[in-house]
């Protein structure tokens, strides 16, 4: 089978840690220590995402990518992100925001099928690149709502806006997570503007991904990004996975709702910088 990215013509794999033509199948022969250690601390950081702060996925991403290119990296890493979601979903399933989920789910599907085909018309470092200058410009107009105080204390958000907000989010999170498992980061902003407890935030993020990660499964197969193989070389990074996730436990229990949301936004940044400045 091929991959997406020799269908668009760029050899993302020249750019790894494992040469090129790599791929997870290849773990015994082509993977170096410095793959293996990139790898396992990509998939620790996820950990910590799905139990502390859905953003930290930013952190993740790069490095997977770096190790095993873009393409190889979003199809490797999905089987570790559901099992991250049903540990984030064994203590935060009951602080879910169903409304807020429903109203994010069809723009999320739109913003899947769309990257889906973008993948084989455009090359990745075009589509993460506009993704990251529209991440960036959530970011700067959500850190400019909230520094408004008068604003903060008088704001509504009506329902057409709530649409509206919940259709370019759920686009963009469909996007992002599709493209370069950086849903995290639209979805953050979402409910950074919704403005709910951390409790509900990571609640609602729980089952928002753990739902999209399901959808995503047909497609990354058909795309050709996922196997039988890909899943036992994944077994070899559960430990790390496990011990993010009791990490990320740890942490979100001394994070008070402002400390959240500033990391939030922070990290929201970060990865706008990398999508633009890395693709």
């Amino acid at each position: 089978g091929r991959s997406y990215a020799k269908c668009n013509g760029r050899p993302d794999a020249q750019d790894s840690l494992v040469g090129e033509d790599a791929s997870v199948t290849q773990v015994t022969t082509d993977w170096t220590v410095l793959t293996f250690t990139a790898v396992a601390f990509g998939i620790f950081f996820y950990g910590i995402s799905k139990t502390s702060m859905p953003v930290a996925g930013v952190i993740a991403g790069p490095l997977l990518a770096a190790a095993l290119t873009p393409t190889v990296a979003s199809g490797f890493a999905l089987p570790l992100l559901i099992v991250g979601d049903l540990v984030a979903l064994t203590r935060y399933r009951s602080y879910a925001n169903w409304p807020l989920i429903f109203r994010l789910l069809p723009g999320v599907l739109v913003g899947i099928l769309i990257t889906a085909f973008l993948f084989t018309v455009m090359p990745i470092w075009l589509l993460t690149r506009m993704l990251g200058l529209l991440i960036l410009i959530s970011v700067i107009l959500e850190i400019w709502r909230r520094s408004n105080k008068e604003k903060k204390k008088t704001e509504r958000v009506n329902s057409g806006r709530r649409r509206a907000l919940a259709g370019f989010f759920g686009v963009l999170a469909g996007m992002t997570s599709m493209a370069a498992n950086a849903g995290g980061t639209a979805m953050s902003l979402y409910l950074a503007h919704m403005r709910v407890t951390t409790l509900t935030f990571m609640g609602t993020s729980a089952w928002f991904f753990f739902g999209v990660n399901l959808i995503k499964v047909p497609i990354v197969i058909q795309l050709d990004l996922l196997s039988w193989e890909t899943l036992k070389v994944n077994l070899l990074f559960l430990p790390a996975l496990v011990l993010g996730t009791v990490v990320g436990i740890y942490v979100f229990k001394r994070l008070d709702e402002k400390k959240f949301y500033a990391i939030a936004l922070g990290l929201s940044s970060l990865a706008a910088v990398w999508l633009l400045i890395h693709g």
